[in-house]
C-alpha cells in the first residue's frame, strides 16, 4: 500500500500543477457579499421584525436587516493581447431567503435566486481614446449610501455602451440599456454622463442625463428624463463627501432610473431629489457616515402617499474601533413623509431608530468587512405611520398591534470580498 502511495504521488503533483497553472493563465476572480443572522422580537416575541416608513424608499439597516441576502461573482479573463487589449466576462448571481430553516428551498415563497449580472467588456483597444466597450446585462455607475442601501442613482440592466472616453480634462459615457423586451411596456434608455469636471480643491462634478423612450403598443407606456449633478469632494475628514442633485419625470421618476414604469403611475410624475452622505476617518479610532435626503414626489394619478409625498430622511453612523478586531456601532435614523395634494392621506408620518451593535471586525476602517455583530434596535412612530401603508412592521394588524414602538435583538454577519 505504501509503495502504491508513492507511485501516486507523481501523479498527484502533476495534476495538482496542472490546474494551478490554468487558474493563472485564465486569471478567474471569485468576488461576492453576503448579509445573514436572526433575532428576536423582545416587545412581543417571534422572529425578528424590521422597521421601515411606510412610503419612504429606504430604511436605515445596521440590525434593522431581515432576510439572508448573497451575491455570488465571478470575473474572467478571455483574450489578452501583447499590446495591454483585454476582453473580460462578469457574472453575478444573488440569492434570497426569508431566514427560517435549515433547508430553505427556492420554491418556496420568500426565496429565490436570481441574475444580476452578465457581460463582457473590451478595455485598453488603442483606438478608444482610454475608454471601455461593454454589452450584456450589468451594474452601471451605481451610487448609494451605504447605510441605508439607497441606490439614488443607478442604471442597471440589459444594455451596451462606450464607458470613460476621455475628451480633455473629463470622461464622457454613454449607455443604451433595453427594459422589456418580452412585454407590451417595452422602454428604451439612453444613459449620457460627463465625469471628472474638475472644481481643483473644491473637488469634482458629473453631470447625467437620462432620456426614456416607451417604444410599444401598449398606450400606457411613457417616456421620460432624468438629470442628475453630483459634486464630490475626497480627502474630507479622512473620508469623502457626495452630493446629488436630482430631477425625474415620466417613466423616470418612480422608484429607481434603472426601473422604469409605465401605466397611471408614471404619466405626469415627477420628482425632485437632493442627496448628501459624508463618510469619515478622523482616526483610527473614530469613523462613520452621516446622510441627508429630501424628496418631493408627484404623480397625480395614483393616490397613495408613497407617490405623493415629501420624504425626509437623515442619520447618522458612528463607530468606535476599540481595537483591531472589535469596534461599537451606534446608529440612528430619522424618516417622515408628509402627504402631498394628490395623496389620500393627511396625516404626516414618523419614524424614529436607534441601534447598537458591538462587532468583531477584520481591522479598522469603516469599510473594514466582514464583521460578526450583534445588536439591540429600539424604534418610535406615530399613529400615522401605524395606521397607513400596511405600518411600520406591519400596522395594527402586525406583530406590534396597536403599539407605537419597539424593541428587536439579534446577530448578523456582514461582508464583501
Amino acid at each position: 500500500m505504501q509503495e502504491r502511495r508513492l507511485k501516486l504521488l507523481p501523479i498527484a503533483a502533476a495534476v495538482v500543477g496542472m490546474g494551478l497553472a490554468a487558474g493563472s493563465a485564465q486569471a478567474l476572480e471569485f468576488h461576492g457579499y453576503l448579509r445573514s443572522g436572526g433575532g428576536s422580537t423582545l416587545d412581543k416575541g417571534g422572529g425578528q421584525s424590521c422597521f421601515k416608513l411606510p412610503g419612504a424608499d429606504t430604511k436605515y439597516r445596521l440590525g434593522n436587516e431581515c432576510e439572508t441576502y448573497a451575491e455570488i461573482a465571478l470575473d474572467q479573463d478571455l483574450f489578452e493581447a501583447k499590446d495591454g487589449a483585454k476582453f473580460a466576462y462578469h457574472g453575478r448571481l444573488a440569492y434570497i431567503s426569508n431566514q427560517q430553516q435549515d433547508f430553505e428551498s427556492l420554491k418556496d415563497n420568500g426565496r429565490d435566486i436570481a441574475s444580476r449580472e452578465n457581460w463582457v467588456e473590451a478595455k485598453n483597444l488603442p483606438f478608444m481614446n482610454g475608454a471601455s466597450v461593454w454589452a450584456g446585462k450589468r451594474f452601471y455607475e451605481r451610487n448609494d449610501v451605504h447605510i441605508t442601501d439607497f441606490y439614488y442613482w443607478d442604471t442597471s440592466g440589459y444594455g451596451i455602451g462606450v464607458q470613460g472616453w476621455k475628451a480633455g480634462p473629463v470622461n464622457l459615457s454613454y449607455a443604451l440599456f433595453r427594459n422589456g423586451n418580452t412585454g407590451n411596456d417595452s422602454t428604451t434608455r439612453h444613459d449620457f454622463r460627463i465625469g471628472g469636471i474638475s472644481l481643483g480643491g473644491a473637488g469634482d462634478l458629473t453631470v447625467g442625463l437620462q432620456v426614456n423612450f416607451a417604444d410599444s403598443t401598449n398606450k400606457n407606456t411613457n417616456d421620460g428624463y432624468g438629470i442628475t449633478l453630483q459634486h464630490f469632494k475626497g480627502g474630507l475628514l479622512g473620508g469623502f463627501n457626495k452630493v446629488a442633485l436630482q430631477y425625474m419625470d415620466g417613466s423616470v421618476a418612480n422608484y429607481g432610473f434603472a426601473y422604469p414604469t409605465n401605466g397611471n403611475d408614471a404619466k405626469d410624475a415627477k420628482k425632485w431629489r437632493l442627496v448628501e452622505m459624508l463618510q469619515w476617518q478622523t482616526s483610527p479610532a473614530f469613523s462613520g457616515m452621516a446622510t441627508l435626503v429630501y424628496q418631493k414626489s408627484e404623480t397625480p394619478l395614483n393616490n397613495w402617499v408613497g407617490f405623493n409625498s415629501t420624504w425626509i430622511s437623515f442619520g447618522v453612523r458612528p463607530v468606535w474601533h476599540i481595537n483591531d478586531y472589535f469596534k461599537i456601532q451606534f446608529e440612528y435614523g430619522h424618516d417622515e413623509i408628509k402627504p402631498e395634494k394628490y395623496s389620500q392621506i393627511r396625516d404626516k408620518m414618523k419614524l424614529d431608530k436607534f441601534t447598537i451593535a458591538p462587532t468583531i471586525v477584520a481591522g479598522r476602517g469603516f469599510w473594514a468587512r466582514p464583521e460578526i455583530r450583534v445588536f439591540v434596535t429600539q424604534a418610535n412612530w406615530n399613529k400615522a405611520a401605524r395606521d397607513n401603508g400596511g405600518g411600520v412592521a406591519g400596522g395594527t394588524g402586525g406583530v406590534f398591534g396597536s403599539n407605537t414602538s419597539g424593541t428587536t435583538a439579534g446577530f448578523q454577519v456582514e461582508g464583501w470580498w
